[in-house]
């Protein structure tokens, strides 16, 4: 199987009342990079989120976002900000001595709603139970975005499965032109000759050796073969599945190389027109494949 390198995946887990809510992204990248955001609490579990994805993960951009919310009372210790609160008594007396005729409407319940007047702590968590809870979350999330490349991935392979089908079709039609092409130029010839001169009194020995030299320069037998052996390879490689994507590009480059060199000896417009064809499958490939992990 093939993955895509595009993906999504998404979990929210509510354990022993602390909320986790990790999304993660994908998109195609030439080595596994992975960008964790998460909260400062988290930081020290970076190592093992990154070591959790990689057992899902090979190839690709991955971002990570990573939310919390704990609603256990266990969780937290609100403090009073005496030395604060203290200060602020001192300023509201002096106002008090100072403006003795505005009317006194202080309260307790004004006086902690001052900035700063109550501290919120985090207490210390234990690490384990953290690491496991936030783990479990992630790897929930991976697994989500790991199907999704799945999917893709099959999806990518049936149209490029197709495209090779087209190409093989192109290929057939090149070759069926292709060995009628040195016939046609000998006919083309001695007609063309024919035209200007008495046959009998031309040279069969130089005629001969026009029609070699053509039959060499315009033989794309090799490049034909090597371009069958590569699609062969191709299926293979894309049947056998895993992290195949760089060798599937490559092997597209050299395709694309045998393409390029039929091109550059075809002589007659019909195998010209059948490989403008050819190479916009390949291009087309090769944009799939940019994309398999």
């Amino acid at each position: 199987m093939i993955k895509s390198m595009t993906g999504y995946g998404g979990s929210k887990q509510i354990i022993n009342l602390r909320e986790y809510s990790v999304d993660i992204r994908s998109v195609n990248h030439r080595y596994l990079e992975i960008n964790l955001k998460v909260p400062k609490e988290f930081v020290k579990f970076e190592s093992e989120i990154k070591n959790l994805i990689s057992k899902y993960i090979s190839r690709g951009k991955v971002d990570v976002y990573v939310s919390f919310k704990s609603f256990s009372e266990k969780d937290y210790r609100i403090i009073p900000n005496l030395g604060l609160l203290k200060q602020y008594l001192e300023a509201i007396n002096v106002v008090r001595e100072n403006f003795a005729e505005v009317q006194d409407d202080f309260s307790l319940s004004t006086f902690i709603k001052l900035p700063d007047a109550l501290v919120i702590e985090n207490q210390e968590l234990d690490s384990d139970i953290i690491k496991n809870e936030l783990l479990s979350c992630i790897e929930d999330a991976v697994k989500s975005l790991d199907n999704m490349r799945k999917t893709e991935g099959e999806n990518l392979k049936k149209d490029i499965l197709q495209r090779i089908e087209k190409i093989k079709e192109i290929i057939q039609t090149i070759e069926q032109y292709s060995a009628s092409l040195v016939e046609n130029y000998r006919e083309k010839l001695y007609k063309r000759i024919s035209e200007y001169f008495d046959i009998k009194n031309i040279d069969e020995n130089r005629l001969m050796l026009e029609i070699t030299l053509f039959a060499d320069k315009s033989d794309i037998t090799e490049e034909l073969v090597r371009l069958k052996s590569h699609i062969n390879q191709f299926v293979g490689c894309i049947e056998e599945g895993g992290v195949v994507g760089k060798k599937l590009d490559f092997i597209v480059q050299e395709m694309n190389r045998e393409a390029n060199t039929i091109g550059a000896k075809s002589i007659i417009y019909e195998i010209s027109s059948c490989v403008v064809s050819l190479k916009d499958e390949l291009e087309k490939i090769r944009e799939q494949v940019q994309n398999i992990e």
